[in-house]
């Protein structure tokens, strides 16, 4: 039994329960599956996905990351079709999933949990398949040498990854080891929002509706205009009848001293403040996942010009997804190539391909290249899924364009 006077114990315990930020030596990481918040609500992933604001979200970024082209290019910049990541990441990943499927689990589970892990299957030094695994069960232990252990609970038996055998995507980290939890350090954003979700549909189903009263008119039991008990068993029980959806539009028919009285809905300034606390809420959950409201379909405080849109979208892609791909790259150099393939093999995603949503942008982009010599037109064709034609692999450039030193010495020799 441990000691209470050691001051250990206590912190321990502490750490337990709340989020690391920093993955100590001797110390071990298990992704949160709940968080508390102020509100009193327990914040789960199965509860925050429920939140649209939250599924947009998370299916905007994974969904982005997961449609763009990616490559393994050699040192002249060819797709290495020869590598055996060629085929796991153009075919298939593992025996369930094509390329799209795996980048949007793996990008799901990075904005749940922070992390996202695939254990790395060999045969001999070959890769053969990188198998999605669920980061809730995972447990992140860094030894007193530094080597970090992976254990993955098969809820049989638990069983220990090296660092070598685990492909591990983190998000926002602070030891380059774990990353933190966005649906964590969210938990009180989206506690309340949730908490207003349900405050707003109890309205809804209560307080914002018209009550219909019915009041007794007649003479009750000893002359009094009350009802005895058996009375009002009945008009309860007939009046729920009345109430169900079956009998919406119906008239009813009132006897024996009962006159209906409406009463018409009302909205207070505490419900206007509510429902307008829930659209802050949905831009508090953008700010936490980085996404601008309007990607999402929330415009209330936004421009809906094309302009506008189109510059949100390209800051989008610049500020939030850039990055997140260069680490994912990053993190596939370092943990599928060998030290000898990484001086020759570079894993790349094609930003390009989040042109094909603006077929202006992307003409433009493609004329400027052409005409610069840095396409080829077969290498456009090739990016529009189109045949090579004779002749389209000469790079061009426009006759009218030169050095400033070549139109120099034209002036010169002019002047002579």
């Amino acid at each position: 039994m441990a000691d209470l006077q050691d001051t250990g114990f206590f912190r321990r315990i502490l750490d337990a329960f709340r989020p690391q930020l920093k993955l100590g030596k001797g110390e071990s990481f298990a992704a949160i599956d709940s968080a508390s918040s102020v509100s009193g609500v327990m914040v789960t992933p199965e509860k925050a996905l429920k939140l649209s604001a939250v599924w947009a979200c998370i299916n905007l970024r994974s969904g982005l990351v997961s449609t763009l082209p990616f490559a393994l290019r050699t040192a002249d910049k060819n797709i290495a079709t020869e590598h055996p990541l060629y085929d796991i990441f153009r075919y298939a990943p593992n025996a369930d999933m094509n390329p799209c499927e795996f980048w949007q689990a793996l990008m799901t589970s990075i904005d749940i949990y922070g992390n996202a892990f695939a254990e790395i299957k060999r045969k001999g030094e070959r890769i053969i398949s990188l198998e999605v695994l669920d980061a809730a069960r995972m447990k992140i232990t860094r030894l007193q040498t530094g080597a970090v252990v992976y254990e993955y609970n098969e809820r049989d038996g638990t069983r220990k990854l090296s660092d070598r055998d685990v492909f591990h995507l983190k998000d926002f980290t602070m030891d380059g080891i774990t990353g933190l939890s966005p649906l964590s350090y969210g938990a009180e954003i989206l506690g309340l929002q949730m908490e207003a979700n349900d405050t707003t549909a109890h309205d809804y189903k209560n307080r914002f509706k018209g009550r219909d009263v019915l009041v007794y008119r007649g003479t009750g039991q000893g002359g009094a205009p009350i009802l005895n008990e058996e009375q009002r068993k009945k008009t309860r029980k007939w009046l729920q009848e009345f109430s169900e959806a079956s009998a919406a539009g119906k008239t009813p028919i009132l006897e024996g001293g009962f006159d209906l009285v409406n009463r018409s809905p009302s909205l207070s300034p505490i419900d206007a403040q509510l429902l307008e606390s829930r659209l802050f809420g949905i831009e508090e959950i953008c700010r936490c996942f980085s996404v601008p409201p309007q990607l999402i379909g929330h415009t209330s405080k936004s421009s809906s010009w094309a302009s506008s849109y189109e510059n949100t979208v390209l800051s989008f892609q610049a500020f939030v997804m850039v990055p997140k791909l260069a680490r994912i790259e990053q993190t596939i150099t370092r943990k599928l190539l060998s030290p000898a393939e990484r001086k020759i093999y570079t894993p790349k995603f094609n930003t390009e391909g989040l042109l094909r949503a603006s077929p202006a942008n992307r003409a433009s982009f493609y004329t400027s290249m052409v005409q610069n010599g840095i396409y080829s037109r077969n290498h456009v064709r090739d990016l529009e899924d189109l045949p090579a034609v004779e002749g389209g692999d000469e790079l061009t450039v426009q006759l009218n364009m030169g050095t400033l030193n070549h139109a120099a010495n034209e002036t010169l020799k002019r002047q002579e």
